[in-house]
């Protein structure tokens, strides 16, 4: 898909170079060279979370043994309306999906164990929730597909099976922090369900080791609080930059991305994520060497300087952030993946970026962003899209 640049301006898309441009969605040459560069970068991984919104392009000639867990994005139908294209999805899967078959042709959704490790894989077809699936938006079930309902019941089955949970989809839940076109920003589920997926978190969170979604395109993380205490965080979610470097048409400052792969090491018992390796590549420098050259462009704890990846340490991120500019320089770098200066972004947008982070509630992002105070950020001095490849790392 090519689009003309937000306002009429900028390069022509119509000549795109060997791996894409940034008006444009990500061409074969593009996506391969990230499956290739997975491939570099860890040829034998656990299992690979491909967050859409597309089938995952990865066959048995890039990865004999890894288990690709896909979401699939575009089954937007709910029962008990039919959806031939879910149905024949559903078949072609089913070998793979062994028991989740059932579960997969009703919603889109499914759960894996992954082997030889404690971890566990929830599944989720979010587009069930969007504001735009007219499927759902103009009926009155809080419920559709009654996909709430199994969430609920398998997180509490994983509980009791001691297994450790990781939810993965495409659409995640809160509101988009490139958005600043107004205070209440911009957001993708409907608010009922919304508040429920922040529920649904709050009641399993002891469960939930991470949260891995996408479609924004870019780098950044999520906090969840505990329902009787609004600054005790008990889980995060990550978004992964896309490998699609497409210019989100939303509004001029919503921008591009480079394209980002992530490596990620976590603990086969406990489920704790480890470490988090952004892999980018330079579009514009790829294009003119006619070479796909990934490079890493940081790992997490080193770049943030944290002792451990969990919400407690997150939210203390997020509040030092608001004090070091230098330090949200490098996350809003990150946040575009390495592509965009971080001397665009001063006090109203630092401040979207911190509601974003720290209120997925829509009415406590409003509140959030409304009463917001600018003095509260440092000043700084003016200057001058995704797949996760996991690998396993034992305790100790």
């Amino acid at each position: 898909m090519i689009e003309s640049p937000t306002g009429g301006s900028g390069p022509d898309p119509s000549q795109p170079g060997t791996f894409g441009d940034y008006e444009c969605d990500a061409p074969l040459a593009l996506v391969e060279s990230a499956v290739d560069a997975m491939k570099s970068l860890h040829p034998d991984p656990d299992f690979i979370l491909w967050t859409g919104d597309d089938t995952a392009h990865v066959d048995d000639k890039y990865f004999s043994t890894a288990k690709v867990v896909d979401i699939i994005t575009s089954l937007t139908n709910v029962p008990p309306k039919e959806n031939e294209l879910q149905t024949q999805v559903a078949d072609l899967w089913k070998d793979w999906l062994a028991d989740e078959y059932g579960q997969f042709k009703f919603s889109g959704s499914y759960s894996r164990d992954i082997s030889n490790t404690s971890v566990s894989v929830v599944a989720l077809n979010t587009l069930i929730w969007y504001k735009s699936n007219q499927e759902t938006a103009s009926v009155s079930d809080d419920d559709p597909a009654q996909l709430f309902e199994w969430a609920d019941a398998t997180l509490s089955d994983l509980a009791k099976r001691k297994r450790k949970v990781y939810i993965m989809g495409h659409i995640p839940p809160g509101t988009f922090e490139r958005y600043q076109q107004k205070k209440e920003g911009f957001h993708w589920y409907q608010d009922r369900f919304n508040k429920k997926y922040i529920e649904l978190v709050q009641k399993h969170a002891a469960v939930i080791k991470a949260q891995f979604f996408a479609h924004h395109h870019t780098d950044s993380f999520r906090l969840f609080f505990d329902a009787a205490n609004a600054t005790h965080p008990i889980s995060y979610m990550l978004l992964v930059p896309g490998v699609t470097p497409w210019r989100s048409s939303l509004s001029e400052e919503t921008g591009a991305n480079n394209p980002g792969i992530r490596l990620v090491t976590y603990d086969t018992d406990t489920g704790l994520v480890k470490e988090v390796s952004t892999y980018y590549l330079d579009l514009t420098q790829a294009n003119s060497n006619e070479k796909a050259n990934w490079k890493l462009e940081y790992n997490f704890t080193t770049e943030y300087h944290l002792k451990a990846i969990n919400p407690t340490t997150l939210y203390n991120l997020t509040k030092t952030m608001k004090t070091n500019r230098a330090l949200f320089d490098r996350y809003y770098t990150a946040n575009t993946v390495s592509l965009e200066d971080p001397e665009v972004c001063q006090a109203q947008c630092q401040q979207l970026h911190w509601c974003a982070i720290t209120e997925v509630d829509y009415e406590r992002f409003y509140q959030c962003n409304a009463a917001s105070s600018m003095s509260s950020w440092a000043a700084g001095t003016l200057a001058a899209v995704g797949a996760l490849v996991l690998r396993h790392r034992q305790a100790g």
